[in-house]
C-alpha cells in the first residue's frame, strides 16, 4: 500500500491516476500533513509513502515552514512508528538549506530531513515543471491577458530553463517504486529542452492564440513589484517563489530522464494546448 500526500495537488492529479492505471494500490492522504493523529492512522498498513504536500503555492514563508518542514517531520516521525519501508520524496533544483531564497531553502532542510531520517529514501529534484493547472505557463498567459497589450520579460526573458510535463515526473515517481538502486539516492531530473524565459512565453502565447509587446523588467525591481501588487492576496497569483525563478537558473543534464528512467520527455510546444481553454483569464486572480 502507498499513501500519498497531497494528492489533490498539481502533481498528486496527474499521479493518481497514473497509479491506478498501472495497477497499483495507492490512497491519498486526508487532513493535516502535521497532525500526527491523522498521519499515523492513515500510516497503518502502508509500506511507502510518497511525499508531495507543500505550501509554495501558498506564497508565504511561515506557511512553508508549518507545511513542508515541520510536516514532513512529523510525517518521518509516524512513518518510523508504523515502519514504512520507503519514503519517495519530490524537491526542487537547487534545493540546499544554505540557500538564499526561502522555498530553495526549505527544500533543501526538508531532504535532510529525509536523508537523516533513516528510512530508505528516494529524492526526486524537479526542474520547473507544466501542465494543466500549473503556478508556470497559466500564471504567464493570464498575467499577460491582464496587461494587455504588454507581456513582461523579467531580465530580458535570458534565464535558462529546463521545464518538465508534469505527466513525464509522475511517470518518473511510478517508476521509482521499483527501482532498488535509486535508494537513499537524490536525482536531478528536468526537461530535454534548454529555454531561454523569452522563448518559454513565446510559446505560451502562441498556444492561447495571444500577441503581446514584451516589456523588459529589470530583476532590481521584480521583489518589490510583486509585493505592492499582490501581496494582500491570500493565495497570490504571483509569489516571490515565482520571481525566485529568475535568479536561480533551473538546468540539469539534457538527457537526465532518459538515463535515470529510460525514456524521453515530452517537449513543452507539444503539451501546451490546455492554455487554450476558456476562462483561463481568471486563473490569475483565483481564490
Amino acid at each position: 500500500m502507498i499513501l500519498v500526500t497531497g494528492a489533490n495537488g498539481f502533481i498528486g492529479r496527474s499521479l493518481m491516476p497514473q497509479l491506478d492505471q498501472a495497477g497499483i494500490e495507492a490512497k491519498a492522504h486526508h487532513g493535516r500533513i502535521n497532525n500526527p493523529l491523522d498521519l499515523r492512522e492513515q500510516l497503518a498498513g502502508v509500506d511507502t509513502v510518497i511525499h508531495l504536500a507543500g505550501a509554495e503555492s501558498r506564497g508565504r514563508n511561515r506557511l512553508l515552514r508549518h507545511v513542508d518542514i515541520e510536516g514532513t517531520e512529523r510525517l518521518i516521525e509516524e512513518a518510523r512508528r508504523a515502519a514504512v519501508q520507503r519514503l519517495i520524496v519530490v524537491s526542487r533544483i537547487g534545493a540546499n538549506h544554505d540557500a538564499l531564497h526561502a522555498l530553495l531553502q526549505t527544500k533543501g532542510e526538508v531532504e535532510r530531513l529525509v536523508q537523516q531520517s533513516g528510512i530508505p529514501y528516494t529524492i526526486l529534484r524537479a526542474a520547473t515543471l507544466f501542465g494543466r493547472g500549473d503556478l508556470f505557463t497559466e500564471t504567464i498567459v493570464s498575467l499577460a491577458i491582464w496587461t494587455w497589450p504588454i507581456v513582461w520579460m523579467p531580465g530580458g526573458g535570458n534565464i535558462l530553463m529546463q521545464p518538465l510535463w508534469v505527466e513525464d515526473f509522475a511517470r518518473c515517481l511510478i517508476q521509482s517504486l521499483d527501482r532498488p538502486d535509486l535508494i537513499d539516492k537524490t536525482i536531478t531530473v528536468a526537461g530535454e529542452e534548454q529555454l531561454h524565459y523569452r522563448d518559454i512565453v513565446k510559446h505560451a502565447l502562441n498556444a492561447a492564440n495571444l500577441s503581446r509587446f514584451p516589456l523588459p523588467i529589470p530583476l532590481l525591481i521584480l521583489h518589490p513589484v510583486s509585493r505592492a501588487l499582490f501581496r494582500w492576496w491570500w493565495r497570490p497569483p504571483i509569489t516571490h517563489y515565482f520571481i525566485d525563478r529568475f535568479f536561480v537558473p533551473e538546468v540539469a543534464e539534457y538527457d537526465s530522464v532518459l538515463r535515470n528512467f529510460g525514456f524521453r520527455p515530452a517537449r513543452l510546444s507539444e503539451n501546451i494546448a490546455y492554455l487554450r481553454r476558456p476562462g483561463l483569464r481568471w486563473r490569475l486572480f483565483r481564490w
